[in-house]
């Protein structure tokens, strides 16, 4: 028997409210949902984006986007929120928002027409924009998830940590929107994941050390003595997360000084036309096909002046002098300006020169320092992780993440998932709508299950199922979490609890 009300609603006006016909619960033939990270590893795991599915009755045709006639005509359109709640106990859970990718017909001449309704959530739907972001110095990690977050249009709905790294340079050039975040997660070894309520989280590399993540919630057991059990365990293989050699790469940076860093290819009797009272808008780019290989952006461009960056005549290459009558304008980004020239004056005139000019930026030599541990290779042979992080600092903070890493995976790290009837009573119900992603559980599989693990886990990733008879399935896919957690930070960790210093 059931013991939680499930409510899906769909913003279908797009207003960022559930009225009207927002509530499509009464039609639900079915829905499922995820979030968290691809694989339960805090080193090689990622955060993708949350997925929902549900399966609608559609005997109306409400749901059909070629129906004319249903009320919905002209609302059925993707980027609408979706949103699944569930209430148990007098208490209600938001357990999954995001946004609509699809809704398809699914006629049947044998039973009831449906229709399948696709959502994703907010990373993958904030992916679909792309970050220009200029180039800053000295930025902590965590400002630069908001600054991302800001450049692409994002409103509010974040929570994120300070950050503990520095960067001393950073840029996003043209990146999808996830990846400049992943950019900065690397960097700062933390983690970037999606809220139920459909907020981005960004959680640096100290937020699971602190409370409530030092306790566990709940213990789920094979032991006919428990309160909560799982119906089904399965142990990962240990062996792809088991890394003996890290290496990571410093890479800093080269001001140069002022310089014209590209020009408009046409001039002379290709002199492009601006007409009076009219605009036209061009891409300055750097690096270009002839700049230096260790090119990589520039520190600050320099908005056009006119005579220096450009001019302007009654006829292409030559003729009577128009410069004073245009204007320049310009939005600098980090590998590129957008500049707009106006032509203010009473005749049309043809730009005859456009250059850009800014302070270029350079690599300097990079450097990798690594930890590796001889017993472990003996054991399990060399095994190498390089860091995809590109904007770590400085050498010690890079040998600080290489010490660190190598002591938790130079040997086979526990990672499980478990499995669970949420209607199985009150209990189990609480939990499944209760716990979320860096949840910390106790996981025991010493009886039936044989596994020999008794230990705290944390959530990564979660998987839910709610069938047509409201039968609720959760999985949790759980890393280790003695190894992340067994670190002592200042002003955070009790004395004498915690036996290694994080970094």
């Amino acid at each position: 028997m059931p013991l939680a009300d499930y409510r899906l609603r769909v913003d279908w006006e797009g207003q960022g409210t559930y009225g009207g016909s927002a509530d499509v619960t009464a039609r639900t033939l079915g829905v499922s949902w995820q979030r968290g990270r691809d694989f339960a590893s805090q080193l090689i795991g990622r955060s993708v984006a949350g997925r929902f599915a549900a399966q609608i009755n559609n005997e109306s045709g409400d749901y059909s986007s070629f129906n004319a006639s249903s009320p919905l005509n002209g609302s059925l359109l993707p980027g609408r929120l979706v949103q699944v709640e569930g209430t148990a106990g007098g208490t209600s859970y938001i357990l999954w928002t995001g946004y609509l990718q699809r809704i398809v017909p699914k006629p049947d001449a044998k039973g009831i027409n449906s229709a399948s309704l696709e959502a994703i959530g907010p990373s993958g739907f904030l992916n679909q924009r792309k970050v220009d972001m200029p180039m800053v110095t000295n930025m902590l990690t965590g400002t630069a998830m908001g600054t991302i977050l800001d450049n692409a249009g994002w409103g509010t709905a974040r929570s994120l940590d300070a950050g503990r790294t520095t960067m001393t340079r950073f840029w996003a050039s043209r990146e999808p929107t996830i990846n400049a975040l992943r950019l900065v997660e690397e960097t700062e070894g933390g983690f970037v994941a999606e809220a139920k309520g459909g907020s981005i989280l960004f959680e640096d590399r100290y937020h699971r050390l602190a409370s409530p993540h030092t306790a566990s919630q709940a213990t789920f057991t094979d032991n006919p003595s428990g309160t909560l059990f799982y119906t089904g365990i399965e142990q990962e293989d240990p062996l792809p997360g088991i890394f003996n050699i890290m290496e990571a790469e410093v890479q800093l940076f080269a001001v140069g000084s002022l310089a014209t860093l590209w020009t408009l290819a046409e001039s002379g009797t290709d002199s492009p036309l601006v007409e009076k009272d009219q605009s036209k808008s061009y891409w300055a780019q750097y690096p270009t096909p002839d700049s230096p290989t260790d090119a990589v952006g520039v520190d600050a461009w320099t908005v056009p002046a006119g005579t220096t960056d450009y001019t302007a005549s009654a006829t292409a290459g030559t003729g009577t002098e128009l410069t004073a009558s245009f204007a320049a304008t310009a939005t600098r980004y980090g590998n590129s300006m957008l500049v707009t020239m106006t032509n203010n004056g009473t005749s049309d005139g043809y730009l005859t020169k456009l250059q850009a000019r800014g302070t270029p930026v350079t690599k300097l030599d990079p450097v990798k320092v690594s930890a590796e541990d001889g017993t472990s290779q003996s054991v399990y042979g060399e095994r190498t992780y390089p860091s995809p992080a590109r904007f770590i600092p400085d050498t010690g903070e890079a040998q600080d993440w290489c010490d660190w890493n190598l002591g938790i995976y130079k040997s086979p790290i526990p990672i499980v998932a478990i499995s669970f009837v949420a209607n199985r009573n009150a209990a189990h119900m609480t939990q499944a709508l209760s716990r979320d992603i860096s949840d910390r559980i106790t996981i025991v599989g010493t009886g039936s299950a044989g596994l020999g693990v008794a230990e705290d886990f944390f959530i990564e990733a979660e998987h839910h199922r709610v069938d047509s008879h409201r039968t609720h399935t959760v999985t949790w896919e759980c890393s280790q979490a003695a190894r992340y957690s067994d670190a002592w930070v200042l002003d955070v960790s009790a004395l004498g609890t915690s036996t290694r210093l994080t970094y």
